[in-house]
């Protein structure tokens, strides 16, 4: 995978210059000359690093297009290397005291290009490869159902399949790549009750209330559930651990009543045998936390 840097400086001959270093170093570089229009690029191109000069047309443009990116939900993550005059003449301006110019992300001109490249790639470094592989992941999905009718609900399935919600990084990435506004996303995952925007707790819990096991006793597990969890139908507990479903069949009669947690099931269960087995997968997570 090629990253993706913005450079956004006025300077032509160091923007030129620069970008043919970076290239040569196996970057896709993209460059705007001004903040107005660095600022929109970010916004259409969403590059994974961005470069951007703090005194341009006029002193405060580079301290602006700061608080205008880490504003905006959807490109705040992106990774911003400042690169400034002269650092004891910037340290003289009062206007810029919210720098911190001992930053490592802070660069001073003339640029040294090997601490440049360190700092890029400490940057992207830094940035979850989490998010690489769901973007990849989006591109891909797209490229599957390019042309097709209704490929907007069909991305969102699959996302909804992979991850168990639609997280809201996702979201973003479908509304750059599919040029959809991003409402309209949200349209269609808030009408369709298939589709969550709340990631599943990490073991869920699966009660059948189908007739056999609720003429056995189902209820009075679901209570035990509830209050040994302290959480209603359809919630997960505060640690993400927990999620509880009432579910109308899981088609073991013959074992009734029985829950199911994570695929495996457990039958002929009295309130009293569900303790025992919460307590199961609650210390596995605690072992594994202590690792």
């Amino acid at each position: 995978m090629r990253y993706k840097i913005l450079l956004i400086d006025n300077n032509c001959a160091f923007v030129k210059s620069t970008k043919i270093f970076l290239e040569s170093k196996g970057y896709l570089v993209n460059t705007a000359c001004n903040g107005q229009e660095g600022f929109q690029k970010v916004k259409e191109e969403f590059p994974d690093l961005i470069l951007l000069d703090m005194m341009m047309t006029y002193k405060t443009e580079g301290l602006r297009i700061v608080k205008a990116i880490t504003a905006d939900a959807a490109i705040k993550d992106i990774p911003i290397i400042k690169i400034i005059e002269e650092r004891k003449k910037f340290s003289n301006e009062t206007k810029f005291n919210q720098i911190n110019l001992q930053d490592k992300n802070v660069i001073e001109k003339p640029i040294n290009y090997k601490q440049l490249l360190n700092n890029i790639s400490a940057c992207l470094q830094k940035r979850s490869s989490q998010h690489y592989k769901d973007t990849e992941m989006v591109e891909n999905l797209i490229k599957k159902w390019e042309g097709k009718e209704g490929n907007l609900i069909m991305i969102l399935h699959e996302v909804q399949n992979y991850y168990g919600y639609i997280p809201r990084g996702i979201a973003f990435d479908l509304t750059r790549c599919l040029n959809i506004p991003l409402a309209r996303i949200y349209e269609v995952i808030s009408f369709y009750n298939y589709f969550k925007l709340e990631p599943p707790g990490k073991h869920i819990i699966s009660i059948c209330m189908g007739t056999a096991c609720y003429l056995k006793g189902a209820p009075q597990l679901f209570k035990k559930i509830k209050d040994i969890l302290t959480i209603e139908d359809g919630e997960i507990t505060q640690d993400g651990i927990f999620q509880l479903q009432s579910v109308r069949c899981l088609g073991c009669c013959g074992l009734a009543p029985v829950i199911m947690i994570d695929g495996k099931i457990y039958g002929n269960l009295k309130a009293d045998d569900l303790v025992e087995i919460i307590a199961e997968y609650t210390n596995k997570e605690e072992k594994t936390s202590c690792r």
